[in-house]
């Protein structure tokens, strides 16, 4: 039988992670740079074709009242992973597109690595179908 994983107690390392994450999840996205080592690599995944088909990437403004609701969120050694979803409206322009005045609900899934405190590398995939379809891209 597996050992239940919310039993497991975290590492001082792991719950300075878990901290860190939080916090790049609260601050802006101008913000979220405090919590980046210089050179950090970032890795995007589903939103980054659409910003790859358009030539734009993606910017505040596209979706002005972003809230991220965090499902799940654990940490092993220097990495923490957390799972959450977007919540906006498509009120500015976004990867190119128009605004349409649609409501936006994207699920997202990231990876931290973290080293001394700072983002070192992350990896996040996107759900770019939902996305899609809220910009009238599909059906």
């Amino acid at each position: 039988m597996l050992a239940d994983p919310a039993a497991q107690a975290y590492t001082q390392e792991e719950l300075r992670n878990l901290e860190v994450v939080r916090a790049l999840r609260r601050a802006t996205v101008e913000g979220r740079k405090a919590y980046m080592s210089p050179g950090v690599r970032i890795h995007r995944r589903g939103m980054a074709h659409l910003a790859a088909r358009s030539g734009a990437s993606y910017t505040p403004e596209g979706l002005p009242d972003r809230a991220d609701e965090i499902h799940a969120m654990i940490a092993k050694g220097d990495r923490v992973w957390a799972v959450w979803t977007i919540h906006a409206t498509h009120d500015g322009h976004l990867f190119g597109q128009e605004p349409t005045g649609r409501p936006v609900e994207v699920l997202e899934v990231g990876i931290w690595r973290l080293a001394d405190g700072k983002v070192v590398e992350a990896w996040f995939l996107a759900d770019e179908y939902a996305l899609a379809q809220t910009f009238g891209l599909l059906p």
